[in-house]
């Protein structure tokens, strides 16, 4: 058996999102690279997950976006006001937002949201984007129907989402599969 079949299969899922200018974006995505590698070394134990963050910004350098998406605490604020958004609202809102620019058809946003097989009711995610529609519009219109597909969020920057109680963003997760 080679050293290569023998070594732990690792999973890796980055969620980065950087504004910066193309000049400096090349240097951003070689010390993000150089980053995980260094503090991954080794391969983690098998179903040991690790969690890289970057810190917030520095006080006056935010990005003012006026959809701010809290995970740890359900929370949606749109310029800084609480929204009321149920939990499969909310749910589905947070899953069109970290999946931004593609096309997302009904069934996929029904086995992934609802956790139902496709063919479940397409008019059911219908009633729930036109529902967050009414409560961010006309502040923001994130959320394109594309004919029939699907939606597309189209608001990537016009929404913060956090995933960590102090803020912070996943910059990775690593799991280590037996």
């Amino acid at each position: 058996m080679t050293s290569a079949t023998s070594r732990a299969r690792v999973e890796l899922t980055f969620a980065i999102r950087v504004d910066a200018d193309h000049e400096r974006a090349a240097g951003i995505a070689a010390r993000v690279v150089d980053a995980v590698q260094h503090a991954v070394g080794d391969c983690p134990e098998p179903g040991e997950v690790l969690l890289f963050e970057v810190p917030p910004p520095a006080v006056g350098a935010a990005v003012d976006r006026p959809l701010r998406l809290h995970v740890p605490s359900r929370r949606a604020l749109l310029r800084g006001e609480t929204l009321d958004f149920t939990r499969l609202e909310f749910d589905l809102l947070l899953y069109l937002a970290t999946h931004p620019d593609r096309v997302l058809d009904r069934d996929t946003l029904m086995r992934e949201v609802w956790e139902l097989p496709g063919g479940h009711g397409g008019r059911t995610v219908d009633v729930h984007v036109r529902k967050i529609r009414g409560k961010l519009e006309p502040v923001i219109a994130p959320i394109t129907t594309v004919r029939g597909v699907g939606y597309r969020f189209d608001g990537a920057d016009q929404v913060d989402v956090e995933f960590t109680e102090h803020g912070h963003r996943p910059l990775a997760t690593v799991t280590a599969l037996g």
